[in-house]
């Protein structure tokens, strides 16, 4: 996936950014959650891998302080814009997380968050991460399962099963043609045991996201730029797809995917 070669959301696509932003505000609130309840603090040392706009590698850089650093890594930079300028701790690289090198028992966290699902080897990824972590540091990752995606009842059943088709399409086009692992979520608690780390545990949270709001927006975007590969698919039409948008403006009320979270330590020697 060099440069994001078969990544279906290259970060330089137009309208990346929005995406990336809207992603920002519906995954963000559980995920700072997340880290800090893994104590990140003052000096800290932190990999941010798969950084997006950049809103959490920002985060981790206003809770790390000068004594701190924070490493944020993108196959392509261009959605992260200039955060890095506002912060002297915070440095950002463009990087494959598969094949470029990291430095090893250099970080007290390292936080990847939608970037497994994309990777042919996700254990070549994991103990690359595990190793760039100090011993007793923390691994934090997360990743979508798209079992819970499924309408309210009350929303209009014929909506409902139009968006549902659509969902269908997304879910070929990502999985057969883009290499996605759908149900990436609830591997991985057994990733990372294998990985060999410890104390290991997973929670997930889903939200229901609604036409017109965050949740609607994120939608928008991902069926707008999936357009044409969903209607090549032959399972929707134009028709389908402009509808399942027009609900994410308004009348979508669908449960969103699972967002699991694990975390580990790497052990002490």
């Amino acid at each position: 996936m060099k440069n994001g070669d078969g990544y279906a959301f290259a970060n330089s696509v137009e309208g990346q950014r929005d995406r990336l932003k809207a992603l920002e505000v519906v995954l963000d609130p559980g995920t700072l959650h997340h880290l800090a309840e893994r104590g990140v603090g003052p000096g800290w040392h932190c990999l941010e891998v798969g950084a997006g706009a950049g809103s959490v590698a920002r985060w981790l850089a206003e809770r790390v302080g000068p004594d701190g650093r924070v490493l944020a890594t993108d196959l392509n930079l261009t959605a992260f814009g200039e955060v890095s300028a506002l912060h002297p701790s915070l440095t950002a690289v463009e990087h494959d997380v598969m094949t470029d090198p990291l430095p090893e028992g250099s970080f007290d966290l390292v936080h990847t968050r939608l970037v497994l699902a994309w990777l042919a080897d996700p254990t070549r990824a994991l103990d690359r991460l595990v190793a760039a972590l100090k011993p007793g540091g923390s691994l934090v990752v997360e990743e979508l399962d798209f079992v819970s995606a499924a309408p309210d009842p009350s929303m209009d059943a014929h909506s409902a099963a139009v968006f549902a088709r659509v969902l269908e399409a997304h879910t070929v086009v990502l999985a057969d043609r883009n290499g996605f692992d759908p149900r990436c979520g609830r591997r991985l608690h057994s990733l990372l045991r294998s990985a060999g780390l410890t104390d290991v545990n997973a929670a997930g949270r889903v939200s229901m996201w609604r036409g017109g709001e965050p949740g609607g927006q994120l939608w928008r975007l991902t069926l707008s730029q999936l357009r044409q590969p969903m209607t090549a698919t032959g399972l929707v039409d134009d028709a389908e797809v402009n509808a399942a948008i027009d609900l994410c403006l308004g009348g979508l009320s669908y449960m969103s995917p699972i967002t699991m979270t694990s975390w580990g330590h790497r052990p002490n020697p």
